[in-house]
């Protein structure tokens, strides 16, 4: 698929017509795309689709009004600049510059990752990895300039780093004329993302290229499979809504424990489970792993302790798979609010007592709406550590809970009015198009099932 630029005068009277100004003044006029690419909520099973030892389905949905806006230039030559409307410092890198080798059988992209190391913690990274990664496996050129405008928070659990990674997989493609296949394009920016030293799924990048307007989306791993999902009419008069607690802890302890998850859940208790499934460990030493399976990540092997909570985490992918596919069911049924909110209850619950991602001050705010009217339920949003909650609120109840809220300002570590935001499922990766004068917004890719 092929989508040549359009001149920016062309978008003159579109409802981002100043964000294209902006980016008139930095790429000298030049022709350009507009895309815009959604926030990620998860309704079920979050984080389980780098579970190896079941088929993980979870339930997911893009978000209408929390979005990224990208402005992109193909450039003539191999630099890639990048700007940003918010705080981020602008910057640029040359494609000829610590660029990665072709892939081979002998050396893949975690070889090469594991040859270079964690980067330095830095915006641009995540647009790094997508380019590093499509330079080892695609004929790049040329760069591309990019500037984003964004109101998903950042350190959120919606995935705003994500969002970036898949605007910039994008970018690399479309200025070299590379294929915008989807499912490959999912596989590889969610590999590509591992540059920033995680070892995170598919989730959210499935979820934003599959997502459709008005739909939840059922996505399934190992096999890979997206499939649209109507929402319970029962569910016409709520509405859900993210409340931002504190921003999620990005230091090198909480990376650590992300991957030690991750290591868990990809090599660990399946190989266990293969072997002696009738007698698990409560806890493994992360030193008693052996290297060959520590060297895909490399800051757990080179801190060398940590613990893994078989049991627990266990028992918490396999609850989250059971709920997910209960929470299927109540769609296709028709079922009520209140049952969809006593599912949230419990992954709040197991998030807390089997996985261990939240924090005192989630739990704070988490009571805290919990006392208020119309609120059905309250589960953590992402990887934890801090960001949303996702709750399920009766539409007419939304202003008693941002009254509350503000009345409890001194729990956040924001705004209160600017930390809860109400969702519809929205589209997911759309691009700026139509006649001059009539600008419109339609999804990068036909609406379709895989």
């Amino acid at each position: 698929m092929m989508i040549a630029p359009t001149p920016m005068d062309d978008f003159t009277g579109s409802d981002i017509q100043q964000l294209v100004g902006a980016a008139s003044e930095r790429f000298d006029n030049r022709n350009c795309w507009v895309i815009r690419v959604p926030a990620r909520l998860c309704l079920a099973a979050d984080h389980t689709d780098y579970w190896e030892v079941f088929t993980p389905e979870l339930v997911t949905f893009a978000s209408d009004s929390a979005l990224m806006n990208a402005v992109i230039s193909p450039r003539s030559d191999s630099m890639i600049r990048l700007f940003n409307v918010g705080d981020f410092e602008d910057c640029e890198l040359d494609l000829n510059e610590n660029a990665p080798p072709l892939a081979t059988e002998e050396n893949g992209w975690i070889d090469w990752l594991d040859a270079c190391g964690t980067p330095a913690a830095h915006w641009s990274n995540y647009v790094r990895g997508s380019v590093h990664h499509a330079q080892m496996h695609h004929d790049v050129k040329v760069g591309f300039d990019l500037l984003i405008d964004s109101n998903i928070p950042p350190a959120s659990g919606a995935s705003s780093s994500s969002a970036l990674a898949t605007c910039a997989s994008i970018a690399i493609r479309l200025a070299n004329d590379l294929s915008l296949e989807q499912s490959s394009l999912v596989e590889e920016t969610a590999n590509a993302e591992w540059y920033v030293g995680t070892r995170g799924g598919m989730m959210d990048h499935a979820t934003m290229m599959f997502a459709e307007e008005g739909q939840m989306l059922r996505l399934t791993f190992r096999p890979f499979s997206a499939q649209s999902l109507d929402s319970s009419t029962r569910l016409a008069d709520y509405r859900f809504v993210t409340i931002f607690t504190h921003p999620s802890d990005k230091s090198r302890s909480t990376q650590l424990a992300f991957n030690a998850r991750a290591l868990a859940a990809r090599d660990v208790i399946p190989h266990m489970l293969a072997n002696s499934p009738d007698d698990l460990p409560d806890v493994v030493d992360v030193a008693d792993v052996s290297d060959e399976v520590m060297r895909k990540y490399p800051a757990l092997h080179s801190a060398g302790e940590g613990e893994l909570r078989i049991n627990n985490w266990l028992a918490f992918a396999r609850g989250e798979l059971q709920r997910s596919q209960e929470v299927q069911v109540l769609l296709h049924t028709n079922g009520a609010a209140t049952t969809l909110g006593s599912y949230m209850n419990q992954a709040w619950r197991d998030a807390g007592e089997l996985y261990g991602i939240r924090t005192p001050q989630m739990d704070q705010i988490a009571d805290l709406c919990r006392g208020c009217e119309g609120v059905m339920g309250v589960k953590v949003m992402g990887a934890g550590f801090g960001g949303n909650l996702l709750a399920l609120v009766r539409e007419d109840c939304l202003e008693g809970l941002q009254i509350t809220m503000e009345d409890h300002q001194d729990l956040f570590s924001r705004g209160a009015q600017e930390s809860v935001l109400v969702h519809n499922p929205g589209q997911g990766v759309s691009i700026m198009s139509g006649p001059e004068g009539d600008m419109n917004w339609s999804p990068l890719w036909p609406n379709r099932e895989v």
